[in-house]
């Protein structure tokens, strides 16, 4: 389907290497060129909170080549480009979507983003007040802001509680001197990885070109970057199948009151971080259990009884740990009808009279490959698929290899791993909404 090479290109003037993968999609005429970072909001500080997701705007407001945002647009809107980022908990994106025929000039607007932004003091603050209102945005949108109030929650006091944006207190701090210690910490050559995907014949004349041009565009990389690489968090391995537990706080409950039509609540159990042998058997778990309109929750919860809109599982792989569950947005009035139903689509997989059978187990399945496959359709979906993989956990997989880790999930994993997160004195809630009686929601999820 796709071939893969893998490569370590030398910096210039320098004995330090950055890892570049190639993937070749003969079929294609874009190419999507993609810088991942091995950073993100949990290495943070926090006098630092938001800083990873601040930094990604203030890429795009100009470089030494690119004098600011609009040159930076009018290069890429030029050619018809599409072009982003994204920050998440453990990692960072940007990345340019062009014609093959100019993967030449993609590559050279992000290398000097990510290796020669200006980070003046006069951009930052204006960008400031656009942050503070995407903040605002979030809060006031409660199906957005319910996440945020979970994880608080389940990580108090843990790297992974702090929403990614940031605090107002954080985002009105941040100076000029802020980001080009940022910059110097967590964009040297051993923390980034670069992916070209795409229609790799029409890049260059032939692989030395095409080399030769990533070469010059590293050569941009102040070799006083650091050359650290982000460590992985240590993993606690105190239940087997529950690794990274004594990252949750002792908190399982929280409600947040609020003036509004819905009621939109979180329910979730510690799980499996990214890495664990039984990640594809929660995948297909979770996908019996909400992941699409025929499962199980959206069956009964909406279907069935008309309790809501949304419903749906949740699913987090982190490093060290992870979440199963459930989100919704309900009728504020039959909230706690919403709730006891959803808990018993997550408490009957240990039954037998909700037992998942080989029809069940095979539609997942196929659900799961069709999806993979549809979202392989695009240059930038393959380059996350490949990039992030090998990112966050040094795996590079052919397709069919990663498909074929789903085809050889049992019956009796699903049991098993269904045992081992489902458990009745784990279970984490949160909730959003107008309610004058706070006990009844307790009872409702116990």
């Amino acid at each position: 389907m796709f071939q893969v090479s893998y490569k370590e290109i030398q910096l210039k003037k320098s004995s330090r290497k950055l890892p570049v993968i190639f993937i070749d999609i003969k079929t294609s005429k874009s190419v999507t060129t993609m810088f991942l970072a091995n950073t993100g909001s949990r290495y943070e500080k926090k006098a630092e909170e938001g800083l990873a997701h601040f930094f990604e705007h203030m890429v795009f407001k100009g470089t030494n080549k690119f004098s600011n945002a609009k040159e930076i647009s009018e290069t890429l809107d030029s050619v018809g480009a599409d072009f982003n980022a994204f920050t998440s908990k453990e990692y960072t994106g940007y990345y340019v979507k062009s014609a093959s025929a100019n993967f030449s000039l993609a590559l050279d607007v992000l290398s000097d983003m990510l290796f020669k932004p200006k980070l003046r003091q006069e951009d930052i603050d204006r960008e400031k007040g656009v942050i503070v209102e995407e903040l605002n945005m979030y809060a006031d949108n409660p199906s957005s802001h319910i996440a945020d109030v979970f994880e608080q929650m389940v990580f108090k006091g843990r790297d992974l509680s702090h929403p990614i944006i940031g605090r107002k207190e954080t985002i009105n701090s941040f100076g000029s001197d802020d980001f080009q210690s940022f910059l110097q910490k967590f964009y040297g050559p051993e923390n980034l990885l670069l992916v070209v995907a795409g229609g790799l014949k029409d890049l260059a004349k032939n692989e030395a070109d095409l080399l030769n041009q990533i070469e010059t565009a590293l050569a941009k990389l102040d070799d006083d970057r650091a050359d650290i690489k982000n460590p992985f968090p240590s993993i606690d391995v105190a239940t087997p199948a529950l690794i990274g537990q004594k990252t949750f706080s002792s908190d399982k409950f929280t409600l947040v009151n609020k003036d509004t039509e819905q009621a939109h609540f979180v329910m979730a159990w510690p799980a499996l971080n990214a890495t664990h042998k039984d990640r594809c058997a929660l995948q297909i778990l979770s996908t019996i259990v909400g992941g699409n309109m025929s499962s199980r929750l959206f069956s009964q919860v909406r279907e069935e009884r008309g309790l809501a809109y949304y419903v749906n599982s949740d699913l987090d792989f982190f490093h060290d740990t992870g979440l199963f569950g459930c989100s919704a947005g309900v009728d504020r009035n039959r909230a706690e009808e919403a709730i006891k139903v959803s808990k018993a689509v997550f408490t009957d997989l240990l039954s037998s009279k909700a037992k998942i059978d080989t029809k069940e187990l095979s539609r997942a399945k196929e659900y799961l490959r069709g999806k993979t496959l549809l979202g392989l359709e695009s240059s930038t979906s393959v380059a996350q698929f490949f990039g992030l993989r090998k990112l966050l956990r040094e795996e590079i997989v052919s397709v069919e290899e990663a498909l074929a880790k789903f085809d050889a999930v049992t019956l009796e994993d699903l049991s098993r791993v269904s045992k081992a997160i489902v458990r009745e004195n784990e279970l984490r809630f949160a909730i959003i909404g107008n309610f004058k009686n706070e006990e009844k929601i307790r009872l409702a999820m116990s």
